[in-house]
């Protein structure tokens, strides 16, 4: 035993207690008209639960449904609550407000409602108002529950499933029982002809018969930041390039980015959702200039934070991630059966 292990205890207790209280309902849960779908993790970083969504949300779109998508937004500075970053037909936020995932939700998805508040029920209860969606999906919402969920879908990324444990040592936001109230697994950024069964049947050991998909990224395009249009990584300049991330896996992003070929020269991490200031474009500037390189690479929550005019003369390309599901006519009857049933 650790001389953290009292740490991680207790940490367990608080955490094992919150959910205890809302599972004999001490703790209120509010229920939406419309139905919920819920979209989170076990552990504290990415892993890939805002590509998960917009992929979720282009599924019901093409349906025909009217998509909310309800967020936290994590970092931002909004003082309303909530705050609409799209209406469904143009964006009316900015991320410094809104926080960065918003922002690259509110494009990967511009049909969708949008809205951001520390209440999520509260926020949905307002976007019924407003909008009447057939459809919520709430980003990152695993342990927010507060609100009821229809479907409560669990991505477990299989680079770093379990995160190392509980905190302060891990970064494990719940015990591994919290399996218990997921409807569907979703094990993301999977690879072909790799087997993952064992992590599978540890998943399994927590409720059995849990359905399983399996979820691959994909780098779909990139754009420049001072540009229009959207162009293949394989076009990039065969000098390479120097790439950066502030977001919870870094690395992993670096490696899909060299996957598609593309000539890294260099490589640097920021903490997630970080926001960039004069020095870290100094920084940057005189790296590609160490390195030899004109262009940066970056993810799209990172690009929805910079100020390209700051990194003149360099060529800015942020990268959009797709995921893709192994099994979507399994994943698109999970979704239609649970708005059967709970359509109002």
């Amino acid at each position: 035993m650790t001389l953290l292990s009292p740490l991680s205890l207790a940490y367990e207790a608080t955490v094992r207690l919150r959910a205890w209280c809302y599972s004999v309902r001490i703790l209120r849960t509010t229920r939406l008209r419309a139905p919920v779908i819920s979209v989170g993790n076990l552990t504290m970083g990415g892993t890939g639960k805002t590509p998960t969504t917009i992929a979720l949300g282009k599924i019901l779109q093409d349906s025909g449904r009217r998509v909310s998508v309800l967020l936290r937004g994590y970092k931002g500075q909004h003082s309303r609550n909530p705050l609409v970053v799209s209406d469904g037909q143009q964006i009316l936020a900015a991320a410094r407000e809104a926080g960065d995932e918003a922002l690259v939700i509110a494009r990967g998805l511009p049909q969708a409602i949008v809205a951001v508040s520390k209440s999520r029920a509260a926020a949905g209860t307002w976007v019924e108002q407003q909008f009447s969606p057939d459809v919520h999906l709430l980003d990152d919402g695993f342990q927010h529950l507060q609100l009821h969920r229809d479907l409560n879908l669990l991505l477990i990324d299989v680079t770093n499933p379990f995160g190392g444990g509980l905190p302060p040592s891990g970064r494990l936001r719940e015990p591994l029982n919290a399996i218990q109230r997921a409807d569907a697994l979703f094990l993301s950024r999977t690879e072909s002809g790799q087997d993952y069964q064992k992590l599978i049947a540890q998943v399994l050991a927590h409720k059995p018969l849990l359905p399983c998909f399996m979820v691959r990224q994909r780098l779909v395009s990139a754009r420049r930041l001072n540009g229009s249009g959207d162009f293949s990584l394989a076009t990039l300049p065969a000098s390479g390039a120097l790439a950066f991330a502030g977001i919870a896996n870094p690395s992993q992003f670096f490696q899909s980015v060299k996957k598609c070929g593309v000539c890294l020269r260099g490589c640097i991490s920021f903490p997630d959702h970080h926001s960039y200031r004069l020095k870290d474009y100094q920084r940057l500037k005189r790296e590609a200039a160490e390195f030899g390189v004109n262009t940066l690479i970056t993810t799209e929550k990172d690009a929805e934070k910079l100020n390209s005019v700051s990194l003149a003369p360099l060529d800015v390309v942020a990268v959009r991630v797709a995921f893709e599901f192994n099994d979507l006519k399994g994943v698109v009857r999970l979704l239609e059966s649970v708005l059967g049933i709970s359509a109002r």
